[in-house]
Parts: C-alpha cells; structure tokens; sequence
C-alpha cells in the first residue's frame, strides 16, 4: 500500500521555474473543455512544464535518459509524454482538491487522472506507463487567488515569477505514483463494469479508477526502466 513516506518531494530552483515562465508565454492555449479564466489558463500550463522538468530532472539524478518529449493539450492541462527505452510514459499533474486539505489525504482518496476519451476501452488507453505528479498547493484556492490578480501576460519571466508567485513551486512538487498499463489493464478489468470510471458533478471528462494508494511507489519506477 503507497503512502506519503513514499512520495518523492523534486525541489526546483528559480531559475528553472523561470525557464518554466518562458516556455507557458510561447504556448498557444486550447480549451476545448470549458472556459477558464486566462490567469488559471497559464497556472495550468505552467504546472505541466514544471512537472515536466522536474521528472526529466528527477531521471537524470537516477541515471535514466529520456529519448523524446512530447506534449498533447486535453483542455485542462498538457499531457506530458516521455521516451525512455521505447516506452511512452505520460505525466498528469494536479493541485490538491480543497476538501482534501493535504497530501497524505489525497493519496488515500484521490486515483491517478487517467481520462477515459470517449468509448475506447482500457486497452485502448495510450501510454505504456503513467505518473502523478501533485503540487502542495488548493486547487480551488489557488484558482480563486488568480482570478482576482492583474496580469500582464507580456511582462518579463522575473514579473510573472513574483506576480504568480511561483516562488511556491519551488518546493511543493511531489512526484506521488505510478502505474505500467498491464498491471492498469489487470486492474480495471477484475473491476465490475460499474466500478471502471468515475467523473465528477458538471464534469466533461470521465477517468479510468486507479487509485494512488494501490498503484506503485516512484522509487520502483527506476527499477522497472533500469530491468528494460
């Protein structure tokens, strides 16, 4: 059974969430799930290149080279997809849900954010290995936090960095869990039909269960790419 000891914490310097910053301005947003608030746009966009460079930095202190990047916008967020060894392995990144209140919480409750598209079956499903990553941060908070300030999109990385604040990612990324997709199939199928995927009140999306509690420990994920 995961838990929060087994989490891995990536601390991030400023600099590299100010290269962060300049990669989310040269972005050309997509919403093609439903209309967000331009500041809660970027903070999005923003959490995926961070999570990103913090797994591909992660990798590197564990001796694992990636071969490829790729990104896939899914209206709320950016798919993040590596290459390591001929395996496509996607990243979801996600803030704590408010009523959650933590980490330790979220792992208990909450899965890894597989969206189930449409009626393809989890056989389906795209990626060879999937991970979550969370920011020690609310999600409804923060939104709401956004939405009231003023922004100018066109000010330089060091004006977004203090104006978003994001001096709070500098510390707050956690990398929670993973999961290969023959053990996610195994999974899903012991599962009753009804039990397979859930969504959410007024949600557009529907996601496939895995639940963080039951999926594998980061530190396993480098024993799994070193045995390929």
């Amino acid at each position: 059974m995961l838990t929060i000891n087994d989490a891995v914490q990536i601390k991030l310097t400023k600099e590299e969430i100010l290269s962060c910053l300049e990669k989310t301005k040269q972005n050309i947003f997509k919403d093609n799930l439903r209309i967000r608030h331009p500041n809660v746009q970027f903070d999005c966009k923003l959490r995926g290149y961070i999570g990103e460079l913090a797994i591909k930095k992660w990798f590197e202190q564990n001796g694992i080279k990636l071969s490829n990047t790729n990104y896939l916008e899914d209206g709320d967020n950016i798919d993040i997809d590596f290459l390591v060894k001929g395996k496509n392995i996607e990243l979801k990144t996600s803030l704590i849900p408010d009523v959650d209140e933590n980490l330790p919480n979220v792992i208990a409750k909450r899965d890894i954010k597989l969206i189930k598209r449409g009626t393809e079956s989890i056989e389906q499903l795209r990626g060879d290995v999937h991970l979550q990553i969370y920011y020690i941060q609310k999600t409804k908070e923060r939104d709401n936090w956004l939405k009231a300030q003023t922004i100018d999109f066109n000010g330089t990385d060091e004006y977004l960095f203090n104006v978003f604040q994001a001096q709070n990612y500098l510390d707050s990324t956690y990398f929670v869990a993973w999961i290969d997709k023959p053990t996610l199939v195994q999974k899903i199928n012991s599962l009753p039909i009804n039990q397979r995927y859930w969504s959410f009140p007024n949600s557009q999306r529907v996601f496939w269960s895995c639940r963080l509690s039951q999926s594998k420990k980061p530190i396993e994920l480098i024993e799994y790419l070193n045995s390929l």
